[in-house]
């Protein structure tokens, strides 16, 4: 069986250093708007929500990172970081979580910016690409 589970911010200590690899995972395919330790800023301040992945005996499968975009016009729940194993055993379960928990907060829609492979994933649970992020480092001349 596998569960999923919200840590609250004042509880993030406990967990933390168990969860931490599977945030470096998750965050290493991104363009390095944040690293680790502004995600654990973030999730402190309550401005981020961490979520474990496990399993009976308490093994964790996967961490992911969600932040609520309140936009002028609509509130949104983004995945912003994804990273473990065995997605397909529990993505069903995770998703269905996550989307009742963002309708609670008030969210009328869910986002994530992530890798072609992911989205293949997610089109069976009816996510679809709605525009494609492109990223360049700039040099600066100094």
């Amino acid at each position: 069986m596998i569960y999923v589970s919200g840590i609250p911010s004042h509880r993030l200590d406990e967990v933390w250093e168990d969860c931490k690899p599977y945030v470096e995972m998750g965050n290493n395919k991104s363009q390095e708007e944040m690293n680790v330790d502004d995600i654990y800023k973030k999730l402190i301040e309550s401005e981020m929500q961490l979520w474990i992945i496990f399993n009976e005996g308490k093994e964790i499968h996967s961490v992911l990172t969600t932040q609520i975009i309140t936009y002028p016009r609509k509130t949104t729940c983004r995945i912003v970081t994804l990273g473990g194993e065995g997605l397909d055993d529990w993505v069903d379960q995770l998703l269905d979580t996550l989307e009742e928990w963002a309708i609670e907060q008030g969210c009328v829609a869910m986002e994530t910016c992530c890798r072609k492979g992911f989205t293949k994933k997610l089109e069976r649970f009816g996510y679809e690409q709605t525009y494609t992020v492109l990223g360049k480092e700039l040099q600066t001349v100094h």
